[in-house]
């Protein structure tokens, strides 16, 4: 996964010298992954508590290390947003070469982004042979990679299709938002779901050796609201362009 991220990393590099529309898209729509990640762990540094077994002064220690650690990509991603977006830079790149202007939205280009990596996230979660959590139940083994496979299948598809504006992929993909925020309040907000979430958690940290300095309960809790926000503002950017996919269905 690491060498697939760096070698799309490298061709956006080269795009962006040649002053290619795509990679100046493209980079946006990393920075904007960046931001909101970044954001996003801050926030979980801020608000999470730590188990009590640690002492205060490295309980500051592991904040601080945290907070510098994604402080600096933020700062690199809001560059990259306000670069990217002036008035001048788009102009380079529009002048630069003779292709096609897309008629896609960022927002669905972020989207269907976001859905891809989804998917190829699950097949390395098959690769993996991890446990697939849903509803409560969990599956190992065989039945876990089956799920996963869905999920893959799903969420590539939809990927897919939103790239080319295809409207069905459009309705398909509010549906998997509401999935997916109707699953994440159930697991998180129902008390017995909640618990064997967090069983399951445990079991695979204790599995791994891993320990971690956070508060899984207080972790569930920050990550549902990140969902939600994540999850509102999707559906909201596919409903308010709803006018290019019609557009490109009438072409």
């Amino acid at each position: 996964m690491f060498v697939t991220f760096a070698c799309f990393g490298f061709w956006t590099s080269v795009g962006l010298f040649r002053l290619r529309p795509w990679a100046r898209t493209t980079i946006l729509v990393f920075a904007g992954f960046l931001a909101a990640g970044s954001i996003f762990t801050l926030l979980m540094t801020m608000v999470v508590p730590m188990p009590p077994d640690l002492s205060a002064d490295t309980q500051h220690t592991v904040r601080r290390m945290i907070a510098g650690m994604f402080a600096i990509p933020l700062l690199i991603a809001i560059w990259w947003l306000i670069q990217f977006n002036r008035q001048s830079t788009k102009a380079a790149f529009a002048s630069s070469v003779s292709e096609p202007t897309s008629a896609r939205p960022l927002s669905i280009t972020i989207i269907a982004v976001m859905c891809i990596f989804g998917g190829v996230s699950c097949l390395f979660a098959i690769l993996a042979r991890a446990p697939a959590f849903v509803f409560g139940a969990t599956f190992n083994g065989l039945s876990g990679g089956v799920i996963y496979a869905i999920f893959a299948a799903v969420s590539l598809f939809i990927g897919k299709g939103l790239l080319d504006l295809r409207e069905e992929a459009r309705i398909l993909a509010m549906g998997w938002c509401g999935f997916w925020l109707v699953h994440g309040s159930l697991v998180t907000l129902v008390p017995p779901l909640r618990q064997r979430m967090l069983e399951l958690q445990r079991a695979m940290l204790q599995t791994q050796n891993t320990p971690t300095p956070f508060d899984l309960g207080m972790l569930a809790n920050v990550s549902f609201v990140f969902t939600v926000i994540m999850v509102a503002a999707a559906i909201w950017f596919l409903v308010r362009n709803r006018a290019a996919f019609v557009g490109a269905e009438n072409h």
